[in-house]
């Protein structure tokens, strides 16, 4: 369920529907066609023509950017509350990224030219999206150069953290990632092989810093991971 008065959270994220006032999203949900994806299924493809924006109401996708070579990376983690497609809203043209759904999702979707309407006829929702923007943007923007500057090690353990701080949930044994991320997720994030990454949880493992368990990964000891990550 949509919620009211939601504020922008430290870890990237604002609910852009759930900040504006019930009457306004009531008439920005009315001009949306509304979608249930399986857990698997793409919203869209890199290189499809981008004709509209997406409102993630429920449910978690993720998004990867493929270049010439055939090489992957991905791009961002996204749940509830979050507004996809925004970057395409300012060009005409092609889907840079394509965007996967890890779990059953509900979504909204509003064609472009509706989408401009709306915020002409609803200020405070232009407004709530260049919050989310902001908020998504500093995010990305700290998370970016923190691994621009860290050795590989840092990185993941950096990686693990900031998935940890936008899709933590508080369980017997530690903070859960509830996202359930591969090891080739994690590689992509932090830039380097899944070798790596192997090993890398392997030696967290070892140490007694987190649990992998059915590609749920449960950090036991986010203080020390935070010493590792930020280590001089």
């Amino acid at each position: 369920m949509l919620q009211t008065g939601r504020e922008a959270r430290a870890d990237g994220h604002l609910d852009v529907l759930g900040s504006i006032p019930p009457a306004y999203r009531k008439a920005v949900l009315e001009q949306c066609k509304r979608r249930v994806l399986a857990r698997g299924e793409l919203i869209w493809s890199q290189g499809e023509p981008s004709q509209y924006v997406a409102f993630l109401v429920s449910g978690k996708v993720m998004s990867w950017f493929q270049a010439r070579n055939g090489k992957t990376g991905t791009t961002g983690f996204w749940c509830a509350g979050d507004l996809l497609g925004a970057a395409d809203v300012g060009t005409v043209g092609i889907r840079q990224q394509t965007v996967r759904c890890l779990e059953e999702c509900v979504i909204y979707t509003l064609p472009f030219e509706r989408f401009d309407d709306l915020v002409r006829r609803f200020p405070e929702l232009g407004l709530a999206i260049i919050r989310a923007l902001s908020v998504r943007l500093r995010w990305v923007a700290q998370l970016a150069i923190t691994l621009e500057t860290q050795p590989a090690f840092e990185r993941i353990c950096t990686v693990l953290l900031a998935l940890a701080e936008r899709f933590g949930a508080d369980s017997d044994e530690g903070v859960l990632i509830n996202l359930k991320p591969t090891n080739e997720d994690l590689a992509a994030i932090a830039g380097v092989t899944r070798q790596f990454t192997n090993a890398t949880l392997r030696d967290l493992r070892q140490r007694g810093l987190l649990i992998t368990r059915r590609r749920n990964i449960i950090l036991t000891d986010r203080a020390a991971i935070e010493r590792l990550a930020y280590r001089r």
